[in-house]
């Protein structure tokens, strides 16, 4: 493993957590290329789950994650941010978007010896068209383009 985000990634993979990378990452997954300072993952919010993300995230690092409980993940918008080696910023829901809405817009990529899911450039266009952010007009632009040429 070459990062710290990429152990952690694989750790959540073989704990069978059930998430999506969102965001930066997963634009450079999809073949766009760009500095993030994070990594954005979409999780299903069941109970099972959000439990199995804890205990992967308490033993990661300094443990930061082991104030969390399962009652700070609820339907809100927005992210709960846990910076460790990086900051890890942590959805259950992105611009009205569930884990469950997106699940069936993935593609995967190995990690180590275990598959992880990322969000297919399509579903990034459609969560990052409308946002007024510049970076996010501008992987729209990048992800468009790659379309166009058949890249993804």
């Amino acid at each position: 493993m070459d990062t710290p985000y990429e152990r952690l990634l694989e750790s959540l993979a073989r704990a069978k957590v059930q998430f999506i990378i969102v965001g930066g990452v997963a634009v450079a997954l999809n073949g766009f290329v760009r500095t993030t300072e994070d990594v954005d993952i979409l999780i299903d919010r069941s109970p099972e789950n959000i439990d199995l993300l804890l205990e992967t995230l308490a033993r990661f690092g300094k443990g930061h994650a082991r104030e969390l409980t399962s009652s700070d993940f609820d339907d809100a918008e927005g992210a709960i941010r846990i910076i460790e080696d990086f900051p890890l910023d942590v959805f259950t829901v992105m611009r009205g978007k569930r884990y469950a809405d997106l699940i069936h817009s993935v593609r995967r990529t190995q990690i180590g010896d275990v598959a992880v899911t990322y969000l297919d450039a399509a579903a990034l266009i459609s969560l990052k068209e409308n946002s007024k952010r510049e970076k996010d007009q501008i992987d729209v632009s990048a992800l468009r383009a790659a379309q166009q040429r058949g890249e993804r």
